[in-house]
């Protein structure tokens, strides 16, 4: 009888040890780097662009190294996780041009090498301002219900940002910040807060377009009174 209960023994011993070890195992798979396998660029095939504008890569995983080069212009790559930016060196020279980005991680190299073509145009040296019709609630406008925005307030610009950080909220309010899919509008969400009503809300925005064109812009607006 003992033998048969160390025997018994041994075995649960043997399976705990093996599923211990599968454990292990499972740990070592998160630990797995994938390679970068696409590339979205911030231009589109056959683009016009401005000549001093910036051109952005975003890879479906991060990136230890990226190089994005542009015939017959110079410039510098930064890295940034997913994110690649070439910044030309001076202004692109006018007419066509082939844009080509590599990229690897631990995990290994984008597969070839990725291109776009596009058209330098002359460099863009207009600001971005806020578009305050478009904004909602519009800029400047009164009697803004509160009930009307019960998550989230909308800033909209004159053209497509590369960033936008609000730097000043008066009342202050806790909230995320993210620009829209087309780049012209800042989504501003609540985090738990509920606009009151009699207020006036000024915000104030850092803005940057694809060219560096940096403004500072207010957006302003006033709540209604309670109803009695």
């Amino acid at each position: 009888m003992m033998r048969k209960l160390l025997s018994i023994l041994a075995l649960l011993t043997a399976a705990s040890m093996v599923l211990w070890f599968a454990g292990c195992g499972g740990d070592d798979d998160d630990d797995v780097v994938n390679p970068p396998t696409s590339a979205t660029w911030s231009i589109s095939e056959g683009q016009e662009l401005a000549g001093n504008a910036v051109i952005m890569v975003t890879f479906d995983v991060a990136v230890d190294e990226a190089t994005i080069t542009v015939t017959g212009a110079a410039g510098t790559t930064t890295v940034d996780k997913k994110v690649a930016t070439w910044t030309p060196t001076g202004a692109i020279p006018a007419g066509a041009h082939t844009a080509t980005v590599t990229a690897s991680n631990a995990g290994g190299s984008l597969e070839g090498a990725t291109a776009v073509n596009f058209t330098a145009i002359a460099p863009d040296i207009v600001k971005p301002t806020l578009s305050g019709a478009s904004c909602d609630p519009k800029d400047g406008a009164s009697g803004v219900d509160p009930a009307d925005y019960p998550e989230m307030i909308v800033a909209a610009f004159s053209e497509k940002l590369a960033s936008a950080s609000i730097t000043g909220k008066d009342p202050d309010f806790k909230s995320t910040e993210e620009l829209g899919p087309d780049g012209t509008t800042l989504e501003i969400s609540f985090l738990q807060y509920t606009m009151p009503n009699e207020t006036p809300f000024t915000i104030t925005i850092d803005i940057a377009d694809g060219a560096g064109n940096t403004n500072t812009v207010e957006w302003t607006f006033e709540t209604m009174a309670k109803e009695q």
